[in-house]
């Protein structure tokens, strides 16, 4: 009776596995969601900046291009 349920199906060895997998899973899954969660929030002079060089590269490969005010 040492073996039920999943453990009687698949071994051990399996189940071990099993729960690994599992496990790695939801590690992954938290890294990549606090990754994303962080990665979307700048603060007000980041995105002021991130602004002013993203119009300075567009005005630099395209000179036809008016000067925004």
């Amino acid at each position: 009776m040492g073996n039920s349920g999943v453990g009687m199906l698949l071994g051990d060895t399996s189940v071990t596995a099993l729960w690994m997998i599992f496990l790695g899973t939801f590690i992954l899954g938290a890294a990549i969601l606090y990754g994303v969660m962080k990665s979307g929030r700048l603060r007000r002079s980041e995105r002021a900046q991130l602004d002013q060089n993203t119009e300075a590269a567009q005005r630099r490969d395209d000179p036809q291009k008016r000067p925004t005010l």
